[in-house]
């Protein structure tokens, strides 16, 4: 793990050891009583002798009073426990325990790497000891912010003095792909990083924690004047976005954020609620959350989802949307990105967001997958017989890419459609090209040996390293709508976009860019550079027999490149 920085470095000897001149060997021992005496809190003195220095205690001292007048170099008969400074104090104590009986009350001698020496009480190192493990109990030990069993005590407290209004969950997204990608090492430094701009963004009077993992929480003491709770929320969200430098790479994150309001009396109610509302911002990715009695309720039908889920595949209970990608200059319909869609029994047609996030986690999302890129293929054949040259796009998750016969798979599905290759995207995220380099690699160079066209998915929001883009069998980049949303109002955002055009363009690429709002934002991505646009501003994804009915599809068919 990543040693964290500030106060919780852990603690040297030298910094309860007391620096002390050494006294000739021939001192006599009445002088050495007269300055112990003179002063109560020094535990003894330092003797050199030939073959090195040596400590004389209190309680040697002690001892000696009853016998013969002798000096300070009769008295340093043993050598005693010497440790360097820069010992742990954990190390130290457990060195200074290890004696025998009769010496465990003895003071240690301490070295410094200068020549000096001192003396660290056996007391002050236990005490010291001990209260590092007191505050490593109250604390995490990677980030330094207060552990779990602080927050809840603090948040009971809050909660019954009525000095709390809301609880609020924060999880990271995809934070298990910062530590396929930048290692344990490198995600632990993510995580202090991230801890330290919440501790900087919660705000005076409001408390940070780090739960476990990616998962963090903030104690909200007031809502400030003329904002609601989410508005706290996507601040504290915007706060610890970053970029973080770790070894070298700019690391932004995106967090996903759960709201449990104070109004129960208990403090492990309302932590249970936050989180729950978390994972269901997860779930539908959209951001912020705040818990309702019916969100519990949603909670605890997940496994049951799933194994309807897999009896609705079967049934033919799915369905295919299409979103439409625009040509930057002309605004012609250039083709058409497949969204899954469930159209359940009971609850009606649901968005990919409720049921997506569940599926990937089992291996639903292989037959899932299957489904979705033969069904949209099939339709892309029915499109083309009608005259339209409308190449369809397809996300292939890194569990789909992780089998042996992903690629047998989809040309299969091509020949059996009898549809140009150049008539199919798939679409990668930048997770499943870090999972397993060389294998994707491999399975896309084959894809596009066949025509087929690739495509990096949510580009910017993943931990990929900008030098790994040349080497990769890709043709498209697409930039994330977190990026696109935010860039009228982030210089920062705006930037990025244009970095991503131009490395793009330098590389051959085409750029798309996802969630267009708007015609001003259109038009300024089209001036910066993009190829293409995708985005509620110009179509909503439409059922496949409303796609041929929509202006700005070709009056004649598209040539395949």
């Amino acid at each position: 793990m990543t040693a964290p920085s500030g106060p919780y470095l852990p603690r040297k000897l030298g910094v309860i050891g007391i620096p002390m001149t050494p006294l000739p060997a021939g001192t006599p021992i009445g002088d050495i009583i007269a300055g112990l005496e003179a002063d109560h809190l020094v535990p003894g003195v330092i003797v050199a002798a030939e073959d090195g220095y040596r400590l004389v205690s209190r309680s040697m001292v002690d001892r000696a009073r009853a016998t013969a007048p002798c000096t300070a170099g009769d008295l340093a008969g043993g050598h005693g426990l010497e440790l360097p400074a820069d010992t742990d104090i954990e190390t130290a104590a457990e060195a200074a325990l290890a004696r025998p009986a009769a010496e465990r009350e003895e003071p240690v001698l301490v070295s410094w790497p200068d020549g000096r020496y001192g003396i660290a009480p056996i007391v002050d190192l236990l005490a010291a000891m001990a209260g590092r493990f007191a505050k490593l109990s109250r604390t995490d030990p990677l980030t330094g912010l207060p552990n779990r069993a602080t927050i809840l005590a603090e948040g009971q407290r809050r909660l019954d003095a009525g000095a709390l209004a809301a609880v609020i969950h924060l999880g990271l997204d995809r934070f298990q792909d910062a530590n396929d990608v930048l290692g344990h090492h490198g995600a632990d430094t993510l995580l202090h990083r991230v801890a330290t701009a919440l501790g900087a963004a919660r705000g005076a009077g409001n408390v940070a924690a780090r739960l476990d993992g990616d998962q963090f929480v903030v104690l909200l003491s007031e809502l400030p004047a003329g904002q609601t709770v989410q508005s706290v929320g996507r601040r504290l969200a915007a706060g610890i976005r970053g970029p973080h430098p770790v070894d070298g790479l700019p690391i932004s994150v995106e967090a996903s954020i759960g709201i449990s309001h104070a109004d129960h009396h208990d403090v492990t109610v309302l932590m249970r609620r936050a989180a729950a509302a978390m994972r269901r911002a997860k779930h539908e990715r959209t951001g912020v959350v705040e818990w309702t009695p019916k969100l519990d309720t949603n909670q605890r039908v997940d496994l049951r989802q799933l194994t309807e889920l897999r009896t609705g595949l079967r049934a033919g209970h799915l369905r295919l949307h299409y979103q439409p990608l625009h040509d930057a200059g002309s605004r012609i319909i250039h083709g058409a990105e497949a969204l899954v869609r469930w159209q359940h029994p009971q609850r009606g047609l649901l968005p990919p967001g409720v049921f997506l996030p569940d599926a990937e986690r089992s291996d639903v999302i292989l037959e899932l997958t299957d489904w979705v890129l033969a069904e949209a293929l099939r339709q892309a054949a029915a499109w083309h017989a009608l005259g339209h040259h409308l190449p369809v796009s397809v996300n292939l998750p890194p569990a789909y890419l992780a089998q042996d016969r992903a690629v047998d798979t989809i040309l299969t599905l091509l020949d059996l459609e009898q549809v140009p290759a150049t008539m199919l995207t798939v679409e990668i995220t930048e997770t499943a090209v870090l999972t397993n380099q060389e294998q994707v690699a491999a399975q896309l160079a084959q894809l596009r040996a066949r025509g087929i066209r690739v495509a990096i998915d949510d580009f910017g929001t993943g931990y990929t390293s900008l030098g790994l883009l040349p080497k990769l069998p890709i043709d498209e980049l697409k930039i994330d709508r977190s990026f696109v949303i935010r860039m009228h109002d982030s210089p920062a955002h705006a930037t990025i976009i244009d970095s991503v055009i131009a490395i793009a363009k330098a590389l051959g690429l085409t750029v798309v860019a996802e969630g267009v709002e708007d015609e001003p934002t259109a038009r300024d991505l089209t001036t910066a550079g993009v190829d293409l646009l995708q985005g509620f501003g110009l179509n909503r994804p439409q059922p496949p027999d409303v796609i041929p009915t929509l202006p700005g599809l070709p009056a004649t068919p598209l040539v395949p490149a």
